[in-house]
């Protein structure tokens, strides 16, 4: 069994904590915030205390084995267990990056210079072992992504470290061939 948090490290987080955190917790902070705006709402704890709360009891009932997990979130107070249940549904959706969910990205963008580092990391990463169906699946979309981008013609005319002159020069000091 893991040793429990220490609740004093929850304590001290503020608002700008959870708000340099992102994702989730700017989410949570909305939710909470309307809901502080509703009459029947009205006393109800700041958002950075709910979630430090929140935070702590979750981080707690992972500590204990699912039954008594289970028993601790239940004796919570209703918006506690609401918000732990919408961290841990945003816990089990960024987990659930699929292949077919990276190929429907891949596909969503139509153009490949977008998506040529996506299909590249996909045949190196996991073109050693993945089946050969899902190897033949990634071919087939680059291919088909290629087939549908534009043809275009990029131009880099960068030089540096070096005498040359792009355009035309008119000066009388320089020299010229016609001389």
């Amino acid at each position: 069994m893991a040793k429990p948090p220490c609740k004093d490290l929850y304590q001290v987080r503020t608002l700008a904590y959870y708000l340099a955190q992102g994702g989730i917790y700017n989410d949570l902070i909305t939710h909470l915030t309307q809901l502080r705006r509703q009459p029947q709402h009205r006393g109800m704890a700041s958002p950075a205390a709910l979630l430090n709360e929140a935070c702590y009891h979750l981080d707690y009932s992972q500590t204990l084995p699912p039954e008594e997990a289970a028993a601790h979130i239940a004796k919570l107070p209703e918006i506690i267990r609401d918000l732990i249940q919408r961290m841990q549904e945003k816990k089990k959706q960024q987990a659930s990056i699929t292949l077919q969910a990276i190929i429907d990205h891949i596909l969503a963008h139509k153009q490949y210079q977008f998506v040529n580092q996506i299909i590249n990391m996909l045949k190196d990463l996991i073109g050693r072992t993945c089946t050969e169906e899902e190897y033949q699946q990634i071919l087939a979309v680059e291919q088909k992504v290629m087939d549908n981008s534009a043809m275009e013609i990029h131009n880099h005319n960068h030089m540096s470290n070096c005498n040359v002159l792009t355009g035309s020069v008119y000066n009388p000091q320089f020299p010229t061939h016609e001389q």
